[in-house]
C-alpha cells in the first residue's frame, strides 16, 4: 500500500521515540500503532527439502513403513533416496553363499547353518567335507564311506565340467546307474539349481 507523507512522519517520529534494538522490534511497534500491515510480521515458511528423489519415492517408503537411517544415502542426484534405495532397504540383497552345491545340499539335509562352516576349499569355499565333518558318524559306517569311491559316467563327468563341479560336490548324489554311478540325469536338479542362481545374480546386476 502507498504510504503517505503524514503516515511516513508518524512512523519516523515513532521509531525515534521507542528506538528499537532490531527490525523485528520495530515492525512491532509500528504493527501495534497500526502503521503497518501485519503481515510484514509474519515470518517466511521454510521451504521443506525431501530426501526422497520423487513423490513416488516418498509414497513407497510410507506405504512400505520404511524408516530410512540418518546417515543413508541414495543413489540418485544429490544423495537423494530412490525407489530403487527403498526396495534394498525393505529387502536387503541376498548373501552369496561361498559353498559348493554339495555342501549347501547336505547342509540344508542335516538343518547344518552353512554361515558358520570354516571352509577349506580356495577362496574359503565351504566344500561337501567341511559340512560332513560336523555330522558325527558312526565309525562302523567310516569304513564304508572310505571304501566307496564315488562313480561317475562320462556324460555326468561332462556336466560337472561345464559347471565347475569336482567329485566333491556330487559325492552326495544317489547314482541310478550301474553299482550306483552317477549319470547326467542323476545331476538334473543340481544343475537347475545352478541355473536359478547364475539368474539371480544377472538381475541383481541389472538392477545395480
Amino acid at each position: 500500500m502507498a504510504t503517505s507523507s503524514a503516515t511516513l512522519s508518524q512512523i519516523i517520529t515513532e521509531l525515534l521515540v521507542a528506538k528499537p534494538g532490531n527490525r523485528t522490534d520495530a515492525l512491532k511497534h509500528l504493527a501495534d500503532k497500526g502503521l503497518l500491515p501485519k503481515k510484514l510480521l509474519e515470518v517466511p515458511k521454510e521451504k521443506k527439502v525431501s530426501r526422497f528423489a520423487s513423490k513416488a519415492a516418498e509414497d513407497f517408503a510410507e506405504a512400505k513403513g520404511i524408516t530410512v537411517p540418518d546417515d543413508f544415502k541414495g543413489t540418485a542426484a544429490k544423495d537423494k533416496i530412490s525407489v530403487k534405495d527403498l526396495k534394498i532397504l525393505a529387502e536387503p540383497p541376498k548373501k552369496k553363499t561361498n559353498a559348493s552345491p554339495g555342501a549347501q545340499q547336505f547342509a540344508r539335509d542335516n538343518g547344518i547353518d552353512i554361515d558358520g562352516v570354516t571352509g577349506t576349499g580356495a577362496e574359503g569355499k565351504v566344500l561337501l567335507k567341511d559340512v560332513k565333518a560336523l555330522v558325527a558318524t558312526p565309525a562302523a559306517d567310516l569304513s564304508d564311506i572310505d571304501a566307496d569311491k564315488t562313480k561317475i559316467s562320462p556324460s555326468a563327468a561332462k556336466l560337472m565340467k561345464q559347471h565347475d563341479w569336482d567329485e566333491d560336490d556330487v559325492s552326495h548324489i544317489q547314482g541310478s546307474g550301474k553299482n550306483g554311478t552317477i549319470l547326467a540325469k542323476d545331476l538334473a536338479e543340481m544343475v537347475k539349481e545352478s541355473l536359478e542362481e547364475t539368474d539371480e545374480e544377472s538381475e541383481d546386476e541389472k538392477e545395480d
